[in-house]
């Protein structure tokens, strides 16, 4: 399993997508992307997103991802991720007081 930290933005782009029974349904999806700043990140989901969408495309919200790491998976049928939470406990030595911190992870399955 691979992993990697980076800096992520969580966008939520709105598009219109081909329904089972060939009719259009607007749609809201998020994706998480790998950029810099607010403007790498939407110039890269509108890159991403491209090839896959016919008609109208909007960037609806733009949000940094507070994901320690994002772990992939070596088999190529995972194609689900999952938002991961995991608390650590950690006790202080000297006043004996339990310190949790949380961390979110994105984990492909």
């Amino acid at each position: 399993m691979r992993s990697r930290t980076a800096n992520w933005f969580e966008t939520t782009v709105r598009y219109e997508r081909q329904t089972e029974d060939a009719g259009q349904k607007k749609v809201n999806e998020i994706y998480v992307v790998d950029a810099l700043t607010f403007g790498e990140a939407e110039e890269t989901i509108t890159k991403e997103m491209e090839p896959f969408v016919t008609g109208e495309f909007e960037v609806k919200n733009i949000s940094p991802a507070s994901y320690g790491e994002i772990f992939f998976s070596d088999s190529d049928t995972d194609d689900r991720w999952y938002k991961a939470k995991l608390s650590f406990i950690t006790i202080d030595e000297k006043t004996a007081k339990e310190k949790r911190s949380a961390v979110n992870f994105l984990v492909q399955a």
